[in-house]
C-alpha cells in the first residue's frame, strides 16, 4: 500500500476516485475538493456514510489530536499515533503504516482493485515520510510532545522535533551557522505571492520589527526555484499558498490565533540573510493553523 497525502491529488492529472482506504483500517475513502479550478478549499478524505473499522488508529484521532494541545500523550507504552519519524527523498515507495494524524488529510492508495484488508494493527513508534508535511502536521498537532518525539531529516541538525524545527520570527534576521534548516514562520496573507518562469516567492510575517513605529523594516521571503518543475507541481504550490493564504484571511475575524504558515527546508541567501532559498517541492509546504508553543 502507498501512503498518498490529501494534498498529492492537486498534482494528478486523474484522480481514480475508488482507489483509496483508510491507512488505519482499509475502509474505502473517496477524494474531495481536489479540482483546483472549481474548488476553494484544500483536497481531503470523505468517508460519506461509511464508519472506520473497530480499532483503528484514525476513528479516536481527533480527540488525541484536541488533547494533545493542552498535554503532551507520550506514555511509557509509546505514542498513541502513528508518527512520521524520518525524511526520505524517494519518489516512489511503499509504504506501510500510518501518516500524519488527522483523518481526512491522509489515506492510502490500494496496489491493485480489492486490495484492502482488515483493521491494522495499532501502531505506536515512527514511520518515514517522502515530504516534509507529515511532519509539519505532527509539529502543530502535538505541541507538548516535540522535545520527545524523534525526527530525522538527513543533512539537517536536531533528533527531535524540536530539534530540527527553527523558527523565522520578528527579528533582525543573521547568518545562521547552520544555513539549512527546516524553518517555519507565519506568511504574510496581506501579500499575494511575487512568480515569473524561474521562482515562486512568499512573504513572510517574520524580518526586523521596530517596536517604535510598530511595523516590519524588512521582511523576511522564501524564494523558490521551480524552474525545473512541472506545470502541474508549480499549480499544485501555488494552489497551496493561495488555499492557505484564503484560510488565513477567512479566519482573521473569526479567530486570531489561527495563521497561515510557512514550512520549509532552505538555505539562507549569501548577501542577504532575509532572503530564504528552496528548491526541491517536497521540502515545501503551507498549512493554516493556531500554533502553540508550551511554557
Amino acid at each position: 500500500m502507498e501512503f498518498v497525502e490529501a494534498e498529492e491529488l492537486w498534482t494528478m492529472e486523474h484522480v481514480n476516485k475508488d482507489a483509496y482506504v483508510c491507512y488505519g483500517c482499509s475502509t474505502q475513502v473517496h477524494p474531495a475538493s481536489f479540482d483546483k479550478e472549481k474548488n476553494k478549499r484544500r483536497p481531503y478524505f470523505s468517508m460519506r456514510d461509511k464508519l472506520h473499522q473497530p480499532g483503528c488508529d484514525v476513528d479516536g484521532a481527533e480527540k488525541i489530536v484536541a488533547r494533545a494541545k493542552k498535554e503532551r500523550v507520550t506514555t511509557s507504552d509509546g505514542f498513541p499515533l502513528p508518527f512520521p519519524s524520518k525524511l526520505i527523498l524517494i519518489d516512489e515507495r511503499p509504504v506501510v503504516g500510518g501518516g500524519a494524524a488527522g483523518g481526512e488529510g491522509t489515506a492510502g492508495r490500494e496496489p491493485s482493485k480489492g486490495g484492502a484488508g482488515g483493521p491494522s494493527k495499532r501502531l505506536h513508534h515512527g514511520h518515514t515520510v517522502k515530504t516534509i508535511r507529515p511532519a509539519c502536521r505532527a509539529f502543530v498537532n502535538f505541541p507538548n510532545d516535540r522535545y520527545a518525539l524523534p525526527l530525522e531529516i538527513p543533512g539537517l541538525p536536531g533528533k527531535t522535533y524540536a530539534g530540527v524545527f527553527k523558527y523565522v520570527g520578528s527579528k533582525k534576521q543573521e547568518p545562521l551557522p547552520m544555513q539549512r534548516r527546516l524553518f517555519y514562520s507565519a506568511i504574510r496573507w496581506k501579500a499575494k505571492a511575487e512568480k515569473s518562469a524561474n521562482f515562486f516567492e512568499i512573504t513572510l510575517n517574520a524580518g526586523e520589527w521596530d517596536q517604535a513605529s510598530r511595523e516590519f523594516k524588512s521582511l523576511c521571503k522564501v524564494r523558490v526555484d521551480w524552474s525545473g518543475w512541472s506545470a502541474a507541481r508549480r499549480s499544485s504550490l501555488e494552489s497551496e499558498f493561495e488555499v492557505t493564504r484564503d484560510e488565513a484571511i477567512g479566519q482573521a475575524k473569526k479567530d486570531s490565533k489561527v495563521k497561515g504558515w510557512c514550512f520549509f527546508v532552505g538555505t539562507q541567501d549569501a548577501g542577504d540573510p532575509t532572503v530564504f532559498h528552496v528548491d526541491d517541492r517536497r521540502l515545501i509546504c503551507c498549512l493554516s493553523a493556531e500554533m502553540v508553543w508550551p511554557d
